[in-house]
């Protein structure tokens, strides 16, 4: 396995829509990803920035798919018409277009969370909320998982 992002950071955003990407996340990043990240739509309200390096195997993945399939069509459009490469600069930060940032309903702050090979961005309440829902089923989910 390749990156491992690991952990919860609430950060501002700024009017211009920075953020600053912690330490702790950036240190993970490969040298292959040059510092830049593919941030698309992601599921369940959140935006996720997958590094260049790996969003590669993605779209190689996405070029098999079934074209002729209209929900193939719908599901790549739908996610790569929203997609942009997102370039950190030398302090860690990195600017997140607006029409993303308001897909997520991200205001002036959000939390991004280290999910193994990507990172998630969030709308705080968002994640609360996200994470309050999943609490209970997570035993029970974690039985069925051959971890």
């Amino acid at each position: 396995m390749s990156a491992q992002f690991l952990g919860e950071y609430e950060v501002p955003v700024d009017d211009k829509g920075r953020i600053f990407l912690p330490a702790e996340l950036r240190r993970n990043l490969e040298p292959e990803a040059d510092d830049t990240f593919v941030v698309i739509r992601g599921l369940d309200g959140c935006l996720t920035g997958h590094p260049r390096n790996l969003w590669a195997q993605i779209a190689e993945k996405m070029l098999q798919l079934p074209w002729k399939e209209q929900r193939v069509r719908l599901y790549t459009r739908a996610l790569l018409s929203q997609a942009t490469e997102v370039r950190l600069d030398r302090q860690g930060r990195a600017s997140l277009p607006k029409k993303l940032l308001d897909r997520a309903g991200i205001g002036e702050r959000l939390v991004v969370i280290g999910a193994l090979e990507h990172l998630e961005f969030w709308e705080p309440e968002a994640w609360q909320g996200y994470l309050a829902q999943a609490e209970p089923t997570l035993e029970e989910v974690a039985e069925t998982l051959d971890l």
